[in-house]
């Protein structure tokens, strides 16, 4: 388990410095070429790029990669609907952050939690394998947990948006691709805590 858990770490940092550093470094090094909107496709393309040579080279899928190439193939799509908008490429991941949390959020209002639906895939596909929750507390984890899914992807959105419409492109390369990866990775801290904290036995309950 430690061993695993080590090497998807060591996983993470060389995918973080490539979805994070990398468009950064080759936006200013692009931008005094051609015009912004191009330097910008150009630099979040290079990301997209190794994910996908990676993928077909070693048959290994980078998660957040994978996030990249979807959200940059509907920025690019947009992009090209609205007339060449840079701010469309800005919020490449908000287009497909905000979307979700929002959906999360009115999925708990309407009491049919999309984590709700995890258990239930969970149930079907082991059946024989307990899942670490009890049955009777599965839709109030559930709401939790989509509650707070929820909450950090529509923060995530919010925050880049506020960030695409106040600073410069450059500036933005440097600054939202780290905050947001720190919003999400904050969010999913707290959900991981909140699930184990549910699945472990409450020794006073004994």
């Amino acid at each position: 388990m430690r061993a695993a858990t080590g090497l998807r770490r060591r996983r993470l940092v060389p995918s973080l410095l490539l979805n994070g550093a990398l468009p950064v470094v080759a936006y200013a090094l692009l931008q005094s070429h051609m015009d912004s909107v191009t330097a910008l496709a150009l630099a979040m393309a290079v990301p997209v790029g190794v994910t996908v040579a990676v993928f077909v080279a070693r048959r290994r899928v980078d998660p957040i990669g994978a996030v990249a190439v979807v959200a940059f193939g509907i920025a690019l799509l947009v992009l090209a609907l609205s007339g060449g908008n840079d701010l469309v490429l800005k919020l490449q991941e908000a287009v497909i952050t905000g979307p979700v949390g929002v959906a999360c959020l009115v999925s708990v209002a309407i009491g049919k939690p999309l984590h709700l639906l995890l258990f239930k895939m969970l149930d079907r596909r082991r059946p024989g394998r307990a899942v670490p929750v009890p049955a009777s507390e599965r839709r109030r984890v559930a709401n939790v947990v989509t509650s707070l899914l929820g909450t950090t992807l529509v923060v995530h959105a919010l925050v880049l948006l506020v960030l695409a419409l106040s600073l410069p492109t450059g500036t933005y390369l440097a600054i939202a691709r780290p905050l947001g990866l720190a919003i999400v990775a904050a969010g999913a801290a707290v959900v991981m805590w909140y699930r184990r904290r549910v699945a472990t036995p409450d020794p006073a309950a004994r």
